[in-house]
């Protein structure tokens, strides 16, 4: 079967030694995003009380959802915090990316009535998993739960909230091949799981309205809308003004207190303040992949549309509109290195990205990292994947924190904490680094 190939026995001590200024935490984060994570038969019926995948976006499985027979894509949390054990890690939380148990040396096992994390079934640590929030058990009068039109991630200090669970940049000419979001959207219908595709202004805004007026818990704080890129026009309305409807009527019931994020295609400086106009606070138009070249492959939808300059530039640009902290947008680190088109070397790859991060941060831009789960639906999961080397994004973490300091930038607004031990986002290890 093509995708993730087998990876190489490894000493994680290694890179202990290797990187002793980085935390500890951040290594193992890492580690475990590009290798994926198993569960055993009695962590999946312990874990199954708590918050579980709820596949708000893209699949971030290694295993394909049609080979899970024990339906762990209705038991897997959403994501777990490891801490504690032999290292006395500081809480880590991290989002839940299921692989077979032969490509992957971590695990999750519940021993004694305790979850523990293991590697190489060596104790790593103790697991938190999130309890259900309070909204969690409503459902919308035609039946659709409350999590399903909005979930609660990075330990509910976000609410993300996908309002098209599908692309326009469709087919092999157009679709980022590191991609599942359409084929995610098809398979996880078919399981019988709830799966809203559309999800509409007055749905959205009553789930909202109970999570921050009549609900909300003390870590509630942000909102992220996003969606596939509208490249046409849906319910008669383009890809600003679609959006802008949501966040208009958001705005009036819960006010402006909590910070909305809105994830869209690159966008000009006007289109920007009708979105600024409307209620959003930051921006993301991510980029995915910085070298030229390789975004022409990775992402020929975006290329096709905007261009790769044109998008890299209005995302500089739009920092006037909503400020620095404000402009966020996401690379999936470590796919440009993917078979056939990526980089050979993960040096050069960490050299790519330092020349990114330089860029855009030296313009005001806070560009998040997202590490490369290698989906088996994408097309690059299609081919022989050798496992990326943690080195790899090790380096990427280390020089996103040394360039965000260089330029005294403040963090992505209301996003997450930073620091190791406080950082809820599950993506990258980056945020860990410190603050």
């Amino acid at each position: 079967m093509p995708g993730k190939m087998p990876y190489i026995k490894y000493d994680l001590e290694k890179y202990f030694e290797r990187y002793p200024d980085v935390p500890k935490e951040v290594i193992i984060k890492e580690d475990i995003l590009r290798l994926g994570i198993h569960f055993t038969d009695a962590a999946l019926e312990e874990s199954a009380k708590f918050t579980t995948k709820s596949y708000y976006l893209f699949s971030y499985d290694q295993t394909d959802v049609e080979e899970m027979k024990r339906q762990e894509f209705l038991r897997a949390p959403e994501e777990f915090k490891f801490k504690g054990g032999p290292y006395n890690l500081k809480p880590s939380n991290n989002k839940t990316c299921l692989e077979k148990p032969e490509k992957t040396p971590y695990k999750i096992d519940f021993i004694d009535g305790k979850l523990q994390l293991r590697w190489e079934d060596n104790f790593i640590g103790d697991l938190e998993l999130r309890p259900q929030p309070p909204y969690y058990r409503h459902r919308l009068p035609n039946g659709t739960p409350y999590s399903d039109i909005a979930a609660a991630v990075f330990w509910g200090y976000l609410t993300f909230c996908t309002i098209l669970r599908s692309c326009q940049y469709w087919g092999t000419k157009e679709e980022c091949i590191f991609c599942d979001i359409n084929t995610n959207a098809r398979k996880q219908s078919k399981t019988g799981r709830p799966f809203m595709m559309h999800k509409g202004v007055e749905d959205v805004v009553t789930v909202l309205d109970t999570i921050f007026n009549k609900e909300r818990e003390s870590i509630n704080h942000s909102i992220l809308l996003t969606g596939g890129a509208v490249t046409k026009s849906l319910k008669r309305k383009d890809n600003v003004h679609f959006y802008a409807q949501y966040i208009k009527a958001i705005r009036e019931k819960i006010g402006y207190r909590w910070a909305i994020h809105l994830q869209t295609t690159a966008l000009t400086k006007e289109e920007c303040k009708i979105l600024k106009d409307a209620g959003v606070d930051s921006h993301h138009a991510n980029i995915e992949v910085w070298d030229k070249e390789k975004f022409k492959i990775f992402c020929p939808g975006k290329e096709k549309f905007v261009g790769r300059d044109e998008w890299v530039k209005r995302v500089c640009d739009s920092v006037e509109i909503f400020g620095e902290g404000n402009v966020c947008p996401t690379f999936v680190s470590g796919c440009e290195m993917a078979r056939p088109w990526g980089f050979e070397k993960w040096q050069d790859a960490v050299k790519s990205m330092q020349e990114c991060w330089e860029h855009l941060m030296s313009h005001g831009v806070t560009p998040r990292s997202s590490s490369w789960v290698i989906e088996p639906n994408s097309v690059l999961g299609q081919y022989d994947q050798p496992v990326i080397p943690l080195d790899y994004y090790i380096e990427v973490d280390i020089a996103w924190y040394e360039t965000w300091k260089k330029y005294n930038l403040p963090p992505l607004r209301n996003f997450t904490p930073m620091g190791v031990g406080r950082c809820l986002g599950i993506n990258s290890g980056h945020l860990d680094m410190g603050s």
